[in-house]
């Protein structure tokens, strides 16, 4: 596995300062992007933003396809802090 690291030691942004990724040694672009736009997603970013700025992935496999078709059926963003039965009140 390669590590692939970015710093900015720039106070003044609101950028994360670092992000280490482990990936493959043969990564190629199309697995690049995907892994991008799985962080953006991972971050909150709306998936509408996020296909305005990716575009189409070359390489979607069937989970990605349909995770994308269920948040543009549903055209909203996930809600993660709802109730799940265990010890909520």
């Amino acid at each position: 596995m390669a590590k692939l690291i970015y710093r900015t030691e720039d106070n003044r942004n609101r950028e994360a300062n670092t992000v280490t990724l482990d990936v493959p040694n043969d990564m190629n672009m199309g697995e690049f992007k995907i892994i991008c736009v799985r962080l953006a997603h991972a971050l909150g970013y709306n998936h509408k933003s996020i296909d305005r700025h990716f575009g189409d992935l070359d390489y979607d496999t069937d989970r990605d396809k349909l995770l994308r078709s269920l948040f543009k059926k549903s055209n909203t963003i996930p809600n993660y802090n709802m109730p799940t039965g265990s010890i909520s009140q």
